[in-house]
């Protein structure tokens, strides 16, 4: 609820307000899978909050306590251990990536890894149990496409477990395996799939000219085009890689990986003891992990440029790895991984605390929780204009502090500077699908439709046609707003008042 507010969610907050009566791509553009979209605005109607990024960071805690029990569940059905169950949840859980923006803005980049862990988790268990193997099998399919839902690189965790469905388990024939699990993951995978079945068949070519073309046309292009703004893109395989390094071998993913490698190795030295009878261990279902890493692997390279949150399925796998290397290694065997998992805890809590420990002062006063602060800021956005007696359209790339004051935004500018700053560089072809507008036209949306006022500071390039228009026909500075973010200090100007009569 403290995390300073990121350019982002500009893109996904709106949509909470904007879903009351704007339709998803067709009234405002938005370039991801829309279950993200409509679940932040089902916690705003749940809750019957204003507070838009409350509502988004609200949206993206429930999914940390979602992980944390699916971690905690599958691992104690593995290993039969609280200790161990606790170690590891914070072992996979408590890593740089997911303690920043990935995992604590209100993004898609959280939202689908509960349900794929838990779909991949659930589909493993299920190949063990006979009695309810179709039904697990179904809801594994079911949780594994809501998680591609909400990002398109949760795909990662499908052909691998596909593949499973057909080879698993060896004791089925084929045509068992074809009834019993291939068939209802299926299923299961349709019926979690209708959000995006829902928008690909209502209107193909808008769907994918959002989630699928944009990221190949405009979006690397505009990247590749820009000296960069300290966003962190990677462009090329080399900054790629270094920066997959950075977040697969950071300090607490690093110790993480130290204590699974000594799990493993505990294990194999057990083995060649052989002194006592083993659980037996399960090499199709570590090959069917191993399969979904070696994917995440891959497609954590794909899209460019590559930001960090893509680099985040690999980390997924991690809980499951562990609790699979545990069970295998028994009860009896398993204390003697006690002392290595332990002390990796308390490292990973060390190497964290600063992190976790830097809003605690805050806990206790939500008056200055930044999601309550941005609300207010937007609220005084308001009050501002209505003083000033100017009612409207607020032109602004910031757009979630408008709507948080409950005032009306362009319908081109409605997701911040994702669709603006690429536009002009957009095909025709496929910019007839966008609602959108650019730093070349901008000036005949205004000419047609006049800001009530402009709310500038945050994009000092993108915004020298909206300052220039807002110079040019007389709108006034208001006095200092009193407040700032990551991007700058915000300035408003508001339309001059019109003289009575005319």
């Amino acid at each position: 609820m403290n995390f300073d507010m990121r350019r982002d969610e500009q893109l996904y907050v709106p949509p909470i307000r904007l879903l009351n009566d704007q339709a998803l791509y067709g009234d405002f553009f938005y370039n991801h899978p829309p279950a993200s979209a409509w679940y932040f605005y089902g916690i705003g109607k749940l809750t019957g909050s204003s507070d838009l990024l409350l509502s988004g960071r609200l949206g993206v805690f429930l999914a940390w306590i979602l992980f944390a029990v699916a971690v905690g569940g599958v691992v104690y059905a593995l290993t039969r251990s609280g200790w161990a169950t606790l170690c590891v949840a914070i072992l996979s859980l408590l890593n740089e990536l997911f303690l920043t923006q990935t995992g604590v803005g209100a993004t898609n980049n959280f939202l689908p890894w509960p349900f794929a862990f838990l779909g991949l988790s659930l589909f493993l268990l299920a190949l063990r149990n006979e009695r309810r193997r179709s039904l697990l099998v179904a809801l594994a399919g079911f949780l594994l496409a809501i998680a591609v839902c909400f990002k398109l690189s949760a795909v990662a965790f499908i052909p691998a477990v596909a593949v499973a469905a057909f080879l698993l388990p060896r004791s089925l024939a084929l045509k068992d395996r074809i009834a019993q699990v291939a068939g209802p993951l299926l299923v299961g995978g349709l019926v979690g799939g209708a959000p995006i079945l829902f928008y690909l068949v209502r209107d193909p070519q808008l769907f994918l000219a959002h989630v699928v073309r944009y990221h190949t046309g405009p979006h690397p292009q505009y990247w590749r085009l820009m000296s960069g703004d300290g966003e962190g893109g990677a462009m090329s395989l080399a900054q790629k890689v270094a920066l997959a390094q950075e977040i697969w071998l950071a300090p607490a993913v690093a110790v993480a990986l130290a204590a699974l490698l000594a799990a493993a190795l505990t294990l194999l030295a057990r083995r060649a003891d052989d002194t006592e009878a083993a659980p037996r261990m399960r090499m199709g279902e570590l090959l069917v992990v191993a399969g979904v890493l070696l994917c995440s692997f891959a497609l954590s390279f794909v899209p460019t440029p590559g930001f960090p949150q893509y680099f985040a399925p690999p980390l997924v796998c991690l809980p499951l790895a562990f609790g699979l290397l545990l069970e295998a290694l028994g009860p009896r065997t398993l204390p003697l991984v006690r002392p290595i998992l332990l002390s990796a805890t308390l490292v990973v809590l060390a190497i964290n605390a600063p992190r976790l420990g830097q809003y605690l002062g805050k806990a206790a006063h939500p008056q200055q929780w930044t999601t309550m602060r941005v609300h207010e800021e937007g609220v005084a956005i308001a009050e501002r204009m209505q003083a000033a007696g100017v009612s409207g359209k607020v032109a602004t790339l910031a757009p979630i502090y408008p709507l948080e004051g409950g005032l009306d935004v362009y319908a081109e500018l409605a997701t911040g500077p994702f669709a603006y700053r690429t536009a002009d560089m957009t095909n025709p072809e496929l910019a007839k699908y966008y609602k959108m507008t650019s730093p070349s036209t901008i000036e005949a949306l205004f000419e047609k439709d006049p800001p009530a006022a402009f709310l500038l500071g945050f994009e000092e390039e993108l915004e020298k046609p909206m300052r220039a228009f807002a110079e040019s026909h007389g709108y006034v500075q208001s006095a200092s707003l009193g407040f700032r973010d990551r991007y700058g200090v915000p300035i408003l100007y508001l339309k001059p008042a019109t003289p009575s009569g005319s």
